[in-house]
Order: C-alpha cells, then sequence, then structure tokens
C-alpha cells in the first residue's frame, strides 16, 4: 500500500477552474491537485481549511497527488505541521495584512497606522504628536537622511480647504526656524519635549490621504504634497521583498512620491 498524507486545502482556485494546492509538510512545495484526483468529490464541496488524505507523487512537474479523499473534520493533524508555512507565505501575510489600513475609517487608528507604516520602512528618527494636545497641529514628523517632513494625516476625500491654515502654520513652522521643537507622548503617558536640528534639510509638508499622491504646491523651497497611503504600502512593500532596498533608495523613493 502507498504511504498516504494527511493535510489541508490551502488554496483553491475561482469557481469554473479545476485545480488547486493542499499545504505541503515539509519544506518543500505544496501539492497541486486537479478535478481528476478527487476521487468523487465534487469540486464546489471543497474550502480552504478542509483537511484531506492523498498518495504524494514527486515527478519532473512538482508535487501532485493520486487518491484525494476528504476526511472529517475531527480528524487530528499534527499542529506542528499544521501551522508551519513557508517565508514566502509569511511574506505575503505581513505584506496582505499591512495593507488593511485601507480598511480602517477612525481617524485616530489611521493616524495609529500610518505612524507604524512610517516605522517599518527603517525610518528611525520619527515622531508621533502628543495627541492630548495637538488641536490644529500636525500629527507627526520625522527625519530620515538629508529629509525632514512634518505629515498630517486625514481620511476627508475634500481636505484642502479645511486644512489651509493648518498647512500655512507647518510651512511657517519648517521655514522660520533652524530647528523644530514639539511634545511627544512616552511610554509611560507622560509628555516630554524634543528638539531637533533641520538646519539644511530637504523640507517637505505631507498629508496623507486614501486619494492619490501630487503635489500641491512649493512655497520657499518647501513641497506641500497629498501623499497617498497606497504609495507608502507599495514603498514598504518593496522594501520588505527586495534585499537590496537600502536608505538611500527609500530616501530617493519618499522624497519623489507625488512628483
Amino acid at each position: 500500500m502507498k504511504s498516504q498524507i494527511k493535510s489541508i486545502i490551502n488554496d483553491k482556485n475561482n469557481p469554473g477552474e479545476y485545480y488547486g494546492f493542499i499545504r505541503t509538510m515539509d519544506e518543500g512545495n505544496d501539492y497541486y491537485f486537479r478535478k481528476s484526483d478527487l476521487n468523487d468529490i465534487p469540486l464546489d464541496k471543497l474550502t480552504i481549511g478542509d483537511k484531506v488524505e492523498f498518495e504524494p507523487v514527486e515527478n519532473s512537474d512538482g508535487r501532485s497527488v493520486n487518491n484525494l479523499k476528504l476526511l472529517n473534520e475531527n480528524v487530528v493533524i499534527d499542529e506542528k505541521n499544521e501551522n508551519n508555512i513557508s517565508f514566502s507565505d509569511y511574506e505575503k501575510n505581513i505584506i496582505t495584512n499591512i495593507k488593511k489600513i485601507t480598511d480602517i475609517n477612525n481617524y485616530n487608528d489611521f493616524e495609529d497606522g500610518v505612524y507604524l507604516i512610517l516605522k517599518l520602512m527603517g525610518i528611525h528618527k520619527l515622531f508621533q504628536f502628543d495627541r492630548n494636545s495637538q488641536a490644529g497641529k500636525a500629527d507627526g514628523f520625522f527625519i530620515i537622511e538629508n529629509m525632514a517632513v512634518m505629515y498630517d494625516c486625514t481620511l476627508h476625500q475634500n481636505f484642502e480647504s479645511f486644512k489651509e491654515e493648518q498647512i500655512e502654520n507647518y510651512i511657517n513652522k519648517l521655514s522660520q526656524k533652524s530647528q523644530i521643537t514639539f511634545d511627544i507622548q512616552k511610554l509611560d503617558g507622560s509628555n516630554a519635549s524634543k528638539t531637533l536640528q533641520i538646519s539644511g534639510k530637504t523640507k517637505q509638508v505631507w498629508i496623507i490621504t486614501q486619494g492619490e499622491s501630487k503635489e500641491l504646491r512649493d512655497f520657499d523651497s518647501i513641497k506641500i504634497k497629498e501623499i497617498s497611503i497606497h504609495d507608502l504600502m507599495n514603498t514598504l512593500s518593496k522594501r520588505i521583498k527586495d534585499p537590496t532596498y537600502d536608505v538611500e533608495r527609500l530616501v530617493n523613493d519618499l522624497m519623489f512620491i507625488g512628483k
């Protein structure tokens, strides 16, 4: 009798198509199955997460199966193996979850999500302003290499008219001083004052939205931009996927978003 493997349906293609994949229990590729392998199981009865048993087949075309059988949901499959995923899947899960920021409809949560994305990019000199004294002020500020950015987050589509005065304040704060001082909230809930040197930096004001990136205006060499959260997510995704993506490339990409 040929050896049998118990595993889980990992992926199933769209309705009307006749193939899918079963999770591997080792470090190899997943097993591929076709409609003809289903051993009288209707394809529409299979769903992702179903437990199955099959005879493994390995050849030059990859890994496939024979005699696929649907198991009772109460069948126990080794938890250690069941929870094992490849690095590729792990990477995809990170990127997929990052992109869920577009499902956020609470302003404070969106602001926190933006801060996290910027932090994950590798922007270490990044500060989120104290929310309790934030009325009329920006949400945060960061410096990376020779770039200094004051940013504000909004979920409003038509923000330019009601943020006009705030944007003027951001410009003034960046243009009139060689340093910038602001309050940040510490982990213990207390406040602290932070001062950073910005003389000689390329300065920008970002309004981060769920819209499209574009340059709104240029005031005395300070660029004011609408920055799409989609562009920031794509930049982070590139940095995750590409081991050669260094800080120099990150700064260049950030500098020219919305150009």
